[in-house]
């Protein structure tokens, strides 16, 4: 009497990995990565934006790290290396561009100065409404940086009010008195209204007595513009 073995059917490479594939998840670390990545691109506009693309990049080391630990368990390894380089090169970019706009792109023959030379200055005598900081200025080339204050126009406009953050220009009310210059630009500049900072450039004024303007108090400073970017 005889015996047969019957074969034994053989696993190929490709049955053995499908099988292995369906009880592995995506990393939900992984897929939040790439969309916070993804998010993170607006900082290449905004600089303010950085934490994002900083929490990304943190978020993405951190996928990695837990997927190579889980294998048996999860996928997205690739989603999570994407999401850390999209939050990476959001960072580089907009901090690289800040600095270019801020340092590097400026007119040449304007004294860059900041708002705070125009503010109240430690040691002020009462009773006078422009800092001696100020008054220093008058008549020099200035560049400033700003945002436009909304006006019932809204495009092409040739004279207007800056102010020198976001808040102040949409969502504080009336600024401060010295935190407003008028903007007189030159034929044949003009600027639309946009939450975009600005660097203006020209002849500063400064009043000792307050100029009436429409639609506000009035304002101490005075800028007769030739450059606007």
């Amino acid at each position: 009497m005889s015996t047969s073995t019957e074969p034994q059917p053989a696993f190929t490479g490709d049955v053995d990995t499908a099988m292995y594939e369906q009880y592995r998840s995506i990393s939900s670390l992984a897929v939040t990565s790439l969309l916070i990545g993804f998010i993170s691109l607006v900082t290449i506009l905004a600089v303010v934006m950085a934490p994002i693309a900083i929490a990304g990049i943190a978020l993405g080391i951190w996928a990695i790290i837990t997927v190579r630990k889980n294998t048996a368990t999860q996928t997205g390894l690739p989603l999570a290396y994407v999401g850390l380089a999209l939050s990476t090169l959001a960072l580089i970019a907009g901090t690289s561009r800040y600095v270019y706009e801020e340092y590097i792109n400026l007119p040449e023959g304007y004294e860059v100065i900041a708002f705070g030379l125009l503010q109240e200055q430690p040691g002020q005598p009462i009773g006078q409404p422009v800092p001696d900081s100020a008054l220093e200025l008058d008549g020099k080339q200035v560049l400033l940086r700003g945002y436009v204050y909304p006006h019932a126009q809204k495009s092409g406009l040739t004279r207007f009010v800056m102010v020198p953050d976001f808040d102040t220009c949409c969502f504080g009310g009336q600024p401060k008195l010295t935190d407003m210059v008028e903007v007189r630009l030159a034929e044949p500049l003009s600027v639309d209204f946009s939450f975009n900072r600005r660097k203006i450039g020209g002849t500063l004024r400064v009043h000792t007595d307050l100029k009436k303007i429409e639609d506000l108090t009035g304002v101490f400073y005075e800028l007769e513009a030739d450059y606007v970017d």
